[in-house]
């Protein structure tokens, strides 16, 4: 199953349509998370914990990379980002290990900050209409009910009428209308390896090689050249450096595919957009 999914997820009284995180419980027998919407979810590394395995965590990370914001949180607020640092906060005064404190974060207006930025608003309800309106977007549907069908026959009728207008129901269902919806569907394990590829870059961008530095970032590639590798040509004592010299090629233009992607969502960030990609 994919790491982000288009259905909804209860958060207490909340929902959201991709996974908010979780505090999660495991089972001191097996060791798995005891909630099935965990079990459901791959986690994006190795030993992630449950608030990791959510779009919203690599969000807070995201933006905690984008040195416009962290000067904005530096200056209590001030400057470019002031609008939203209203929203967000300052995302510098936590720990990783605390991003459950941030997310939790009781507001002045009583929400929880996630469910505050992320969640979907309640759904809006069958109302009586004096006349059709002009302003009637594509996730609404304008149907004429004759008030003397019989209930059971109406319900009928309704379910036909959504089932031949499924794709447009599909469509409006995945909407996101949170006030920061979620802007593309991306599999976590991608933003936890964009996230590592930036770390790794900002570190040792002035004393290592990009394929070095692909090394320390775990990147895979394929290290099979015409059905050789470097350790296979060592073994048998045969020259390596062409098969050497493809596998580093590969690895600096997968570290560099991933930090322009790194680039593109600080960028976006820091404009209320994530995970989105410059044109």
């Amino acid at each position: 199953m994919n790491d982000i999914s288009f259905q909804r997820y209860r958060f207490g009284r909340k929902l959201f349509i991709h996974a908010p995180p979780y505090k999660g419980l495991r089972s001191k027998e097996t060791g798995e998370y005891v909630s099935k919407r965990l079990a459901r979810i791959q986690p994006p590394f190795a030993d992630a914990q449950a608030w990791q395995c959510s779009v919203y965590y690599f969000w807070w990370e995201f933006l905690r990379r984008h040195d416009g914001y962290r000067d904005c949180c530096a200056r209590g607020g001030a400057g470019r980002y002031k609008k939203l640092y209203a929203d967000f906060g300052d995302v510098h005064a936590y720990d990783t290990g605390d991003f459950w404190k941030w997310w939790t974060e009781k507001l002045d207006n009583e929400w929880k900050r996630g469910e505050f930025l992320f969640s979907e608003p309640a759904a809006r309800r069958i109302a009586v209409q004096n006349k059709v309106l002009n302003t009637q977007t594509s996730d609404m549907l304008t149907v004429s009910i004759p008030l003397e069908v019989r209930t059971p026959q109406l319900v009928s009728n309704l379910r036909k009428l959504l089932e031949e207008h499924k794709d447009q129901v599909s469509a409006a269902r995945n909407k996101s209308r949170a006030l920061y919806p979620v802007a593309a569907r991306v599999r976590l394990s991608t933003l936890h390896q964009t996230l590592r590829v930036w770390d790794t870059w900002n570190e040792h961008r002035h004393r290592k090689k990009k394929y070095e530095q692909a090394e320390l970032a775990g990147i895979y590639v394929n290290r099979v050249v015409d059905h050789e590798t470097v350790e296979s040509l060592k073994r048998d004592n045969l020259p390596y450096g062409d098969v050497q010299r493809e596998v580093r090629r590969r690895q600096t233009q997968a570290f560099n595919r991933y930090l322009a992607a790194a680039n593109d969502y600080i960028e976006n960030v820091g404009k209320g957009q994530f995970p989105l990609r410059s044109k």
